[in-house]
Order: C-alpha cells, then structure tokens, then sequence
C-alpha cells in the first residue's frame, strides 16, 4: 500500500499536525498543543507581545471583551473590524498586526479572541486538562516556541487553525515550518523562500480588493520567519509570554 509519507520526517509530521480547528480531538491526549493562525490572530498576538502588553486574555466569545475591561479599565481590546479596516465601536483594535503596532498596550492587560485561532485555544482549554499545554506560534516565532520546547517529555503538536473547519495554506506552512524545528531539521534559506511564496500566493490575492492594511499585515508581518523571541503559552485563559 502506497504511504503518504516520503520520509520519516514528513512520517512525523503527519502524526503530529492537526491540519485543522475541527481535527481538535474531544479528549486531547497529554502533550504541547501549538496553535497556529498565522493570518492573523497568532501574529497578532506575538506583535502584541512585542509592544509589551502584560498578557492576552483569550475570551470564549467575540464581545466578551467588554466585560474583561470593565474589570479591568487600563485594558486594550481587541474585536471585529469595520468596512473600511478599523476597530468596530467600543474596541482599541481588531486582529492585525499591523494595527496593534500603533496601539498603547505597553503595560497593559488585552483581551480578543478569533474565528478560527482564538477558538482553537478555547477549544483546547477546555477540552484538555492538566495534562496539556497551549501555545501560540506562526511564522514570526517558530524557532522561539521549537527552542522552548525542545526536551520536553510530552509530544508536541501543531494545531494548524485553518479556516470554517478546513485546512488553510498558510496555517499548513506554519504548522510545517515549526515542526520541523521541533524535530531539528530546519528549513532552509531557499525552502523558507518556497514557503514564504506558497503563503503569499495563498492569501495576497484575497487581499487585494481591500484595505492596504491586509496586504501590509501579510507581507510586513505574518510572513516574517523566526524574528521573534516570543513565546505564549495558556495560563488559564490569559496567553503569557513565557520566553526567556
């Protein structure tokens, strides 16, 4: 019988990728479970970690953000966005990295979640128990989250968000870029270029009839490889930066 695996590398990979929110099992087994939504809610939160925000509280549904910063007034959060690419009313920003970057969050609690990332964290928060732990990564910090796994006992997998409960090339890229660090074969020079092409090929094209600010999140961040440090990982429902 014919195997879909060339190699015992993409043998791995296969083991270990969810290629979508939907592959999220009932009962997770024990291990690291990277969530990866690289347009754009992983980005986003990486880049709202590089300006400095204490930590991001990942709501179970879009609008509960309202309540997260009436506890907490110092809070930025973060919802859906207008027609023409602006937080819709009552929100500080939407899912773009490039917006967050000119967002006061230093400092500060945030709060958003997302379709297809975000939910993919809840869903394993609360679907999993002691058991597993979840982390956020994309392109921007693929190496950072492989380096801080690497000896851990549990396996780690890559929960490649995707979208309306089907694969998304982007994600499938990201997922494959961090396994691969994961197990100590990274890509190369001309194999990240292959990758950054086949994400940009993907999604620019969508973007095209709408706001530059879509086209900029893409190209100025979501398709950055392993330029961050940072590393966020599930502490209840609040992404923390664990990095070193």
């Amino acid at each position: 019988m014919a195997s879909l695996a060339d190699t015992d590398l993409e043998d791995r990979l296969i083991d270990r990728i969810l290629p979508s929110r939907a592959r999220i099992p009932a009962d997770p087994p024990a291990g690291n479970y990277v969530v990866i939504d690289v347009t754009h809610f992983s980005t986003t939160v990486v880049e709202l970690f590089e300006n400095g925000a204490e930590y991001v509280h990942v709501t179970e549904q879009r609008g509960d953000e309202h309540a997260f910063k009436d506890e907490h007034p110092e809070a930025r959060i973060g919802g859906g966005s207008s027609d023409d690419y602006t937080p819709t009313e009552g929100y500080d920003f939407f899912n773009s990295p490039t917006w967050v970057n000119d967002t006061d969050v230093a400092g500060r609690p945030t709060a958003l979640t997302s379709t297809n990332g975000g939910a993919a964290v809840t869903d394993l928060r609360l679907a999993g128990g002691d058991d597993v732990d979840v982390y956020v990564g994309t392109l921007a910090n693929a190496r950072a989250v492989a380096d801080h796994l690497d000896g851990t006992e549990k396996p780690t997998y890559m929960v490649a968000a995707g979208s309306k409960g089907k694969p998304s090339p982007e994600d499938t890229v990201g997922a494959v870029v961090i396994g691969r660090h994961v197990y100590g074969d990274s890509p190369t020079d001309a194999e990240r270029d292959l990758y950054r092409q086949v994400t940009k090929l993907g999604k620019a094209p969508k973007y095209e009839g709408k706001a530059d600010i879509r086209l900029n999140d893409l190209l100025e961040y979501d398709l950055r490889f392993s330029e961050s440090a940072v590393v966020p990982k599930l502490k209840g429902q609040r992404l923390h930066d664990v990095s070193e």
